[in-house]
C-alpha cells in the first residue's frame, strides 16, 4: 500500500512516498521530529523506476561498502549506490532539474536511505539557497555558531567543550545542519542528520558566526577576510554538487551571500576548556 510521510526541514517540505515507506522511515530516528501535516513542497517517490538512465559522472566516493557515483544524463541527476563486493546496484535516484519529484529505487537499507535524503534534498534546496553545511553548531544567546572542518579536527570536541564551559549553551546539530538564507538575513536549522549524536531540533536561529578548527600546540583564534573565508567555508558544503556547474555555481552564490552577512573565524587550538573560552569571548567580543 503507497503511504507518504512529510517532514518540514528548514522551513521546507519534503514528502517521501511508496509503498511501504513508513517501515523504512520509521527505522531513520531523527525524522519523526519533523513530520508534519503543512503541504509538501519537494517529493521522493521510491519504487521502481519507469527508465533506468544511463548518466555520465561527476564525482565517485565511498559510503562504507557501497560504491556510489553522482552524474547527469543532460538535465537530470543521478545517484547511483552499488554494493562493492557483489557489484549489484542497490540504490539509484533520478531527479530532473527544476523539478519537486524524485524518483528511486527501493532500498531496505537505513543507512543508505539516509543518505539519499539528505542528497536528495540538497539537490532540491541548494539553488533555492538552502543547503547543509558539515559542522558541528552551538547556540548561545538564541545565536548560532558553527564550528566546521575535516572529520577528525575535532568538531564534537569543541562543541562538547562549549557545553562544559559556558552556561547557557546548547547543541543545535553535530553534523548537518541547514544554513538557509532568508531576506539577507543567515539562518541555521537543525536536521534529521545529525552524523552519530542523536541531536534532532527542528527550530532555526540566526547565524553569529563561522569557525573552521585547526589542530594546533597553543589556541589562537584569527578573523579571516573574504578570500580566507570562501575557502573555509567550501570545503563544508556537499562535496559532489562541486562536480556540477549548475550547482557549484549555486553553491558560490550562497556562500556570497552568506560571507555578506557573516563573519568567518579560524580558530588553531588544543582539546582544552581554554579553546571554548577563547573563542567564546571573541565571538561574543568579552
Amino acid at each position: 500500500m503507497k503511504e507518504s510521510f512529510s517532514y518540514h526541514i528548514a522551513g521546507h517540505v519534503l514528502a517521501v512516498s511508496g509503498d511501504g515507506v513508513g517501515e523504512m522511515m520509521s527505522k531513520l530516528l531523527g525524522f519523526k521530529v519533523f513530520l508534519t501535516e503543512k503541504p509538501v513542497e519537494w517529493e521522493m517517490k521510491i519504487g521502481e523506476l519507469d527508465t533506468v538512465l544511463p548518466f555520465t559522472i561527476l564525482h565517485s566516493f565511498d559510503l562504507e561498502q557501497y560504491d556510489c557515483h553522482y552524474g547527469m544524463n543532460e538535465d537530470i541527476d543521478v545517484l547511483q549506490i552499488i554494493e562493492r563486493v557483489s557489484g549489484k546496484e542497490v540504490f539509484r535516484l533520478q531527479l530532473r532539474r527544476g523539478e519537486s519529484v524524485a524518483t528511486t529505487t527501493l532500498t531496505g537499507d537505513k543507512d543508505i536511505l539516509r543518505f539519499a535524503l539528505w542528497f536528495a534534498f540538497n539537490l532540491f534546496a541548494v539553488p533555492l539557497g538552502i543547503m547543509a553545511i558539515h559542522s558541528s553548531t552551538i547556540v548561545y544567546k538564541r545565536m548560532a555558531n558553527l564550528f566546521l572542518g575535516e572529520s577528525g579536527t575535532g568538531k564534537s570536541t569543541h562543541t562538547r567543550l562549549w557545553l562544559k564551559n559556558i552556561e547557557g549553551s546548547r547543541l543545535l546539530n553535530d553534523d548537518s545542519p541547514i544554513i538557509s538564507v532568508e531576506n539577507g538575513r543567515v539562518m541555521v536549522y537543525g536536521s534529521p542528520w545529525s552524523g552519530k549524536t542523536a541531536c534532532y531540533h527542528n527550530i532555526g536561529f540566526p547565524v553569529n558566526a563561522f569557525v573552521r578548527l585547526r589542530q594546533e600546540k597553543q589556541n589562537v583564534i584569527t578573523k579571516l577576510n573574504v578570500f580566507q573565508a570562501f575557502a573555509a567555508l567550501q570545503p563544508s558544503t556537499p562535496p559532489s554538487l562541486s562536480y556540477s556547474d549548475f550547482y557549484s555555481s549555486k553553491v558560490i552564490e550562497n556562500l556570497d551571500s552568506i560571507l555578506r552577512q557573516v563573519p568567518v573565524y579560524q580558530l588553531g587550538c588544543l582539546p582544552n576548556d581554554e579553546a571554548a573560552q577563547l573563542a567564546y569571548s571573541t565571538l561574543y567580543q568579552l
